[in-house]
């Protein structure tokens, strides 16, 4: 059996429960290496995650926690609590604080390398994204220094870009937060200045697919086009909310332009900064020029789009 073949054939169908059952049934098959274990812990995880079963989840992310401090590397650490789905998804379960735990733990006896600043950085990401969604401000400071330390390790990192629009959208969103409205103009201005000076013909234009969760894909380069792409989507999506709804509008735009294809979130996010920038009738042309998504389905994702009459 060729695991990684059809573990991405499950993926690509969206069957979370038979990747799920096909990768405990592997871990039963045979010894695997340490990085072969991790990849299964880590993608177990993932599809309770997506499937929103947080007990489950908890079980599975507890053992790969205890199993992770006795047989990974101290470098792998941050390899356990590198996904924003797996943490927000614990929290439905009021698990949330144990992936904070976890988090310190990798924290505090990981040591900071060239070869793991990538899953340290997603570490980082994950943790301040989580929360933001979960409206913990107070806790957000923090996990930015450790964003701002990493990025300051070494300015050649081929992740950089990527790297500092990611902090500067979680750093805005924190500095909204609290009410600094000055820093906020000032960063955001920094940030857009930086996107415009980018020089695409240096960025790669195809990434380099490695398997999902592997301890390879979350140390991979960011790098290429479509990495900054979905960096500049996120800080779309961010700048909704914050209330910087023109130059939200205008990052979406140039987004599409470039042949970006928007999900349903971060269309929803693009529909609630025209309305608010542009007004209703411009909605309607938005929404008319793009049949992909439902109305009820932008709803779900940005309730304030209820307010719509048709």
């Amino acid at each position: 059996m060729n695991i990684v073949h059809s573990f991405q054939e499950l993926v690509v169908r969206g069957d979370h429960q038979g990747m799920i059952e096909l990768l405990k049934n592997y871990e039963q098959s045979r010894p695997l290496s340490v990085n072969e274990q991790g990849w299964v812990y880590w993608n177990v995880s993932d599809g309770y995650a997506v499937l929103r079963e947080p007990e489950p989840l908890y079980a599975n992310h507890r053992k790969f926690f205890k199993w992770g401090k006795e047989n990974l590397a101290p470098e792998q650490l941050h390899w356990i609590v590198s996904d924003s789905t797996q943490a927000l998804s614990l929290s439905l379960g009021n698990y949330f604080d144990h992936w904070m735990d976890w988090y310190q733990y990798a924290c505090d006896y990981a040591p900071k390398l060239d070869t793991n600043r990538g899953v340290r950085f997603e570490s980082h990401r994950a943790l301040g994204g989580s929360l933001w969604v979960l409206e913990r401000y107070s806790e957000m400071d923090s996990v930015l220094e450790n964003m701002n330390q990493l990025i300051q390790e070494d300015e050649t990192w081929s992740n950089i870009l990527f790297a500092r629009i990611t902090y500067n959208k979680q750093r805005l969103a924190y500095l909204h937060h609290v009410g600094e409205v000055r820093e906020v103009n000032l960063l955001l201005d920094e940030t857009l200045n930086l996107i415009n000076k980018i020089d695409w013909s240096a960025l790669d234009q195809i990434k380099n697919q490695e398997v999902v969760g592997s301890w390879r894909q979350l140390n991979s380069s960011s790098n290429s086009q479509r990495d900054v792409h979905i960096a500049m989507n996120n800080l779309a999506c961010i700048l909704t909310d914050i209330e910087k709804v023109e130059e939200s509008v205008g990052l979406f735009r140039r987004l599409q332009d470039n042949g970006y294809a928007l999900n349903g979130y971060a269309f929803s996010k693009y529909v609630c900064s025209v309305w608010k920038s542009e007004g209703l009738e411009a909605v309607r042309e938005v929404l008319g020029a793009n049949k992909s998504f439902k109305i009820a389905e932008l709803i779900k994702h940005s309730p304030m789009l209820s307010e719509i009459k048709d």
